[in-house]
């Protein structure tokens, strides 16, 4: 048994641990919000991870990067002291952040020569990332887990305060031919259509806002092309 669970945050999102220490770091973050947020944080970056592809750089990328170096000025570099675990934590999120921020921006170089629209894709992306950072940074942050997720799993790190919350989930299970996932907001019991994943969809986050504390969401199979009212709930999570 691990006698800091916060140290398990990492293995916790990539449903790395024994039944004992999932536990354990299930009772640490009902109480820590800090923890909370981090563990949103590895979990979108794993399922966004999970979902990459490769691409194929233009040839004049590497000439671009190097004319943009050597006009940079360096500054040299401030190092602030902080506790060793959390260096290694720091750590791994931002090596993560970085490959997925690389294979992002190859594939915008790639894309741009061919759609018009991708830096407004890009812009929209930053975007998401800034209001999910708003919401992970958030004093009263903290992590519902849902009770009734077959398999994966379906969370949310709400606050109240920004009346938002990131939605993440990963390892939903298959389902039959024809079939797809659906997304739902809970209001007063009355479920409203979110948005329906695409077909082999199993992992990745949004941010949801205009959510009550009273308020949930939810996942469902649907037929192709979604409904307007779940037939059939998968997992459901609660804001309270």
């Amino acid at each position: 048994m691990n006698d800091h669970p916060e140290l398990l945050n990492g293995a916790y999102a990539l449903d790395a641990l024994d039944d004992v220490e999932r536990a354990a770091v299930e009772r640490h973050l009902r109480d820590c919000a800090t923890c909370a947020a981090e563990v949103a944080e590895f979990a979108e970056v794993a399922a966004r991870l999970g979902g990459a592809s490769a691409a194929v750089p233009p040839a004049e990328l590497r000439g671009r990067v190097l004319a943009a170096a050597r006009a940079t000025r360096q500054t040299p570099l401030r190092v602030t002291p902080v506790r060793a675990p959390r260096v290694r934590r720091l750590a791994a999120v931002a090596a993560a952040v970085a490959v997925l921020a690389g294979s992002v921006g190859t594939t915008w170089w790639v894309q741009e020569a061919r759609v018009g629209d991708e830096r407004d894709r890009v812009v929209a992306a930053q975007e998401e990332n800034a209001r999910t950072r708003a919401v992970l940074a958030a004093p009263d942050a903290i992590l519902r887990v849902s009770p009734d997720a077959p398999s994966g799993r379906f969370t949310a790190v709400y606050s109240a305060s920004r009346g938002a919350a990131v939605l993440t989930f990963d390892g939903l299970g298959d389902v039959p031919g024809g079939k797809t996932y659906q997304l739902w907001r809970v209001v007063a019991g009355d479920a409203r259509p979110l948005e329906v994943l695409s077909q082999g969809t199993r992992a990745g986050s949004r941010v949801v806002e205009d959510l009550g504390p009273a308020d949930a969401l939810a996942v469902s199979v649907e037929d192709e092309g979604g409904a307007l009212q779940p037939t059939q709930v998968y997992a459901t999570v609660a804001m309270s």
